[in-house]
């Protein structure tokens, strides 16, 4: 089969393929006019079959031109298929029957590998754990491993901009689809001003056309622990099912990174079989959910951070679908190191250079008076305190911090994503500021960020917030990762318990992971607030159901960082050396 990029490519659109409950999905089909049988690239996507997805990817005719049937599916319910559209509720069945559908076509090698990011990513996933015969492979990009965790909820918020921006979105094909363009105008209009929209309360009373064509939105809503319902969901409860190799690609700034790190790390170790837990590999470059390039946010990665992902998947797929063996054994993990902009390879994620200890340098939170604001005198110091005064500040929800950048969502003018300039925020006394001295050689991290805080609250339930900044000699902060936690969810997502007012309770929580090196001149910088909105829900500083939550119910919460000796808090970064 000629590789040759005149190629001539047959297209068959809207091909139905039924599923095992009679309802059939719509297919386009893209193949080499000649040659052939050749095997099977599938896409399985609610976001339009038309589009397939290629604000990232290469046209399917791309990868039809070097000898792949690429079949592009609308998922069940969505543009030109049947059904009723449940996200996640069928995909597992669904994408089984669609593989061992197309492994039986007559110009299909039976042999079928799947590509796609975000719920695309997913679909993946869920029909590889039902073991279709004819899977080969797969390639998800940028998606998570649980429901809850990550996704819905971080540590017991809930995901406000990206939830309600998808759902938005989501919803008005299901208006189209139902006859009723007046409710998809309206989906629209909101979704056009979803900067106000994000404030509206209470969450658990939308538009009429939301709350009748997404009840799955008020279903999250209702479910703020994590339970069986996201147990049922989650892939993280599937690992021992998967055997296939698998192709993890994700982003630094995406919402999905940890998930993404998760899924790599846990199928390699509880892998249906040996094959399976062999090859899987992770690729992560420094994007947000999209579009991929090397300008992210207010930075440019430079020529190295370029999308190239097509050529990694065909190289992927010749692999697995046409024994094209690669000259030379691909490293397990290939990640983008931020800073330096440049890629490095390791055997496992973390990687194993680490440089003091285990890899975990602690940098302590100070200061002499008040680290309110960036003109306060918060530092970060290697050195440990002794007795210090702590640190305070007042939140109130009607006045939250808002998120600038970061890993909120999947459309940047809509959701706070990627590197941008903190200073905006960082100038308010409800952020405290906590800077180290320029550094005198260059310090390089990857792994996981945590946090230690030590912190008291007036209030029976807020939210504690930390970002971790690279900050430029101008003066210039670019935030790199940022985590939250929900007091009351401190001893667990399965459960809710109040603060007792006053007393000092130790937290640790993550910030996500990085790969990044603070430049010889520039400062680790770290901020600590109590709000990342609209990233997340507004606390009220009361335990209620966030659906529910109304403006009435907002009160002050005046909270108090410790760093002292008996209470150090301190920021644990994941430092390795730099060879």
């Amino acid at each position: 089969m000629s590789t040759s990029a005149f190629v001539d490519v047959i297209v068959e659109r809207d091909v139905p393929v039924p599923m095992r409950d009679g309802v059939r999905l719509s297919a386009d089909v893209y193949r080499p006019a000649k040659g052939g049988p050749c095997p099977v690239l599938l896409l399985r996507t609610p976001y339009n079959k038309a589009d397939a997805q290629t604000m990232n990817y290469a046209h399917p005719q791309w990868y039809a031109r070097r000898g792949y049937v690429v079949i592009v599916q609308d998922t069940r319910g969505r543009w030109t298929s049947e059904g009723e559209f449940a996200p996640y509720e069928h995909e597992a069945a669904d994408g089984y029957d669609t593989i061992e559908w197309a492994a039986s076509l007559p110009f299909a090698e039976k042999k079928v590998g799947m590509y796609g990011f975000s719920y695309c990513g997913a679909v993946q996933w869920l029909a590889a754990a039902e073991a279709p015969p004819h899977l080969a492979c797969i390639a998800p990009g940028m998606i998570g491993s649980d429901a809850y965790q990550g996704k819905t909820y971080a540590n017991g918020a809930f995901a406000l901009a990206a939830l309600q921006s998808w759902v938005l979105f989501a919803a008005q094909d299901t208006a189209l689809r139902q006859g009723r363009g007046d409710w998809a105008s309206e989906l629209s209009a909101h979704y056009a001003g979803i900067h106000g929209f994000y404030k509206k309360l209470p969450l658990n009373e939308p538009p009429e056309p939301m709350k009748e064509l997404a009840p799955y939105y008020a279903d999250w809503l209702r479910r703020p622990l994590r339970d069986e319902y996201w147990a049922a969901r989650s892939l993280r409860e599937r690992y021992e099912s998967i055997d296939v190799p698998a192709l993890h690609i994700g982003g630094w700034y995406d919402l999905f990174i940890e998930g993404t790190l998760e899924n790599f790390n846990c199928v390699r170790s509880r892998g249906a079989s040996e094959h399976a837990r062999e090859h899987q590999y992770l690729f992560v470059e420094p994007w947000f959910h999209m579009p991929w390039s090397r300008y992210v946010g207010e930075l440019d990665f430079g020529p190295e951070a370029a999308n190239r992902i097509d050529a990694l998947q065909l190289a992927w797929f010749d692999w697995w679908l046409k024994d094209i063996r690669p000259d030379n054994p691909p490293p397990k993990v290939r990640y983008f190191e931020m800073g330096s902009n440049v890629w490095k390879e390791a055997n496992d994620w973390p990687p194993e250079r680490a440089s003091r200890g285990e890899g975990r340098a602690a940098y302590y939170l100070r200061s002499a008076c008040r680290a309110n604001s960036v003109n306060g005198d918060g530092a970060l110091s290697e050195h440990p305190a002794g007795e210090e005064y702590p640190d305070v500040f007042v939140y109130h929800p009607s006045i939250a911090v808002p998120a600038i950048g970061g890993r909120s969502g999947a459309v940047p003018e809509l959701t706070p994503m990627g590197p941008k300039n903190q200073l905006p925020i960082e100038i308010r006394n409800d952020v405290l500021v906590y800077t180290s001295p320029p550094l005198d050689e260059d310090v390089a991290i990857a792994g996981e960020i945590t946090l230690e805080l030590y912190a008291a609250t007036t209030a029976e339930d807020t939210d504690f917030v930390a970002k971790l900044v690279d900050v430029h000699p101008d003066g210039r902060a670019y935030n790199i990762t940022e985590g939250i936690i929900r007091a009351s969810y401190r001893h667990g997502l399965d459960k809710r318990v109040p603060v007792p007012s006053g007393e000092t309770v130790r937290y640790e929580f993550s910030l996500g992971s990085a790969a990044a090196v603070f430049q010889k001149g520039h400062a680790i910088r770290l901020d600590v607030t109590s709000s990342l909105f609209p990233t997340f829900d507004r606390n009220p500083n009361r335990i209620a159901n966030p659906g529910e939550v109304t403006e009435a119910d907002f009160v002050t919460a005046t909270q108090t960082i410790y760093h002292d000796a008996e209470r150090p808090s301190r920021v644990w970064l994941p430092v390795v050396t730099t060879s």
